[in-house]
């Protein structure tokens, strides 16, 4: 019962977000994002309908959803990278580079690696998903860190989609972790409630956040906007020539 009524909340939190983004005529602005949230709940009701009338076909078409959705979030990450610094032309691809050359890198030297070690399938799909979780969180770090080394502003929309993401992804990863350690028999009956309420937390999060859409900052509108002084020009250059003598004079 419990995780039946999470599954109706996420599928209310989801159709929220499409419904407010058509309202606002910006479904457009995050064509990633919508199209990674149809995709999810077009595929949530897939899901219930197998398991209800298909059962003995379930397990092959959760991970098939599972795994697309896994690789889908990086997108989701392309978008957020290029949404925060492209009102910069100087450094307009810098989060689709530190996006895919993150991922790239580790994806040949992380990820992908254990797959070829002699194991069971199911250690070897937990441990692959945990480390993809991962590195999607060095991803969000990576942009966080270059956004505050050049001092771009991330608008509350953006904001709300890391925080969202990233909740989703740390709660991914313990659960994973915990599946791992603790096994089918032991975690097996909470894995499935964790993983719903992380999606819960996640498209709350996301659901605030674009209540209300917010421009990308624009700096030459701001610049622009900046008063001009009527100051003559040689006035300010005597008063720079005199505060500097003074400065020399010290």
């Amino acid at each position: 019962m419990l995780v039946d009524a999470a599954i109706f909340v996420q599928f209310v939190f989801g159709f929220t977000i499409l419904v407010r983004a058509i309202q606002h005529g910006c479904v457009s602005r995050f064509p990633f994002f919508h199209s990674y949230l149809v995709y999810f709940l077009a595929t949530g009701v897939v899901d219930v309908c197998v398991f209800a009338w298909a059962p003995q076909q379930y397990p092959t078409f959760f991970w098939i959803k599972f795994f697309t959705l896994v690789i889908a979030e990086f997108a989701l990450l392309l978008e957020i990278g290029d949404h925060i610094f492209r009102p910069y032309p100087a450094i307009r691809k810098l989060g689709r580079l530190i996006t895919l050359g993150i991922t790239f890198v580790f994806s040949v030297l992380y990820i992908l690696p254990p797959l070829s070690e002699s194991r069971p399938s199911s250690l070897a799909i937990l441990d692959l998903i945990k480390r993809s979780a991962l590195t999607k969180g060095i991803v969000i770090v990576a942009l966080l860190a270059a956004a505050r080394y050049y001092r771009v502003r991330v608008n509350r929309n953006v904001a709300g989609l890391i925080l969202g993401l990233a909740v989703y992804l740390t709660l991914h990863l313990a659960n994973f972790a915990l599946a791992e350690i603790y096994g089918r028999e032991l975690y097996g009956p909470i894995f499935s409630t964790v993983a719903v309420l992380a999606h819960i937390l996640c498209l709350l999060i996301w659901t605030v956040a674009l209540w209300r859409p917010e421009p990308d900052f624009e700096p030459a509108r701001e610049f622009a906007a900046a008063p001009v002084t009527a100051e003559p020009v040689p006035n300010r250059l005597g008063k720079f020539n005199t505060a500097l003598a003074r400065l020399l004079g010290r």
